[in-house]
């Protein structure tokens, strides 16, 4: 599993975060998976993480979405059935959903504004904005691991956006959000 796991990895954008999620992955034995290492955010302003390793807990900063983005596929479509993409996807409704744990205010209409404006610049400067803040923080720790360009994030982000848009005018208000606590049976 650590060889696959190694050799599945070896085309990333951080190799110095990958390798201290192996690190975590062989101290759980060979049954763990990357993907499942735990992790923590310590500071979400410079992207620190605190990874569980076999010698303790390290902390790393992640680097700057920007410097992340990898070649990628060249597609001009995401399917939301596509397993390459989903991680992708998936990543991104996470920190959603996790940003709607701690904002009992959030509308479909709010994180629709942050992924339009996410959609023309994934590393757009976030400002006061948290939602972008925590989806691009998401993204930094999947870019470190995965190769996907920067426009395959920009078809994910819009694709997002036009699932907020059908369930919000469906549904409501929280029609989007509602939707994907279902489907994370959150």
């Amino acid at each position: 599993m650590i060889k696959r796991a190694a050799h599945r990895l070896e085309k990333l954008m951080d190799q110095t975060l990958v390798d201290l999620f192996l690190s975590a992955e062989k101290s759980d034995g060979p049954e763990h998976n990357v993907s499942e290492v735990a992790f923590r955010y310590i500071n979400e302003d410079p992207g620190e993480v605190e990874i569980d390793c076999a010698d303790g807990p390290k902390r790393y900063v992640l680097k700057p979405l920007g410097d992340l983005f990898g070649n990628g596929l060249n597609v001009s479509s995401i399917d939301w059935q596509d397993q390459h993409f989903m991680p992708l996807l998936v990543r991104i409704e996470q920190e959603i959903m996790r940003h709607d744990d701690f904002t009992p205010d959030l509308t479909d209409g709010l994180v629709g504004l942050t992924l339009d404006r996410m959609t023309a610049n994934p590393a757009t400067a976030p400002g006061n904005d948290v939602l972008c803040r925590r989806i691009q923080l998401g993204l930094r720790i999947l870019l470190s691991m995965r190769n996907f360009s920067k426009q395959e994030v920009k078809l994910a982000i819009r694709k997002i956006a036009k699932s907020v848009e059908l369930h919000s005018s469906r549904e409501g208000v929280r029609g989007y959000l509602d939707f994907i606590r279902r489907q994370f049976q959150r």
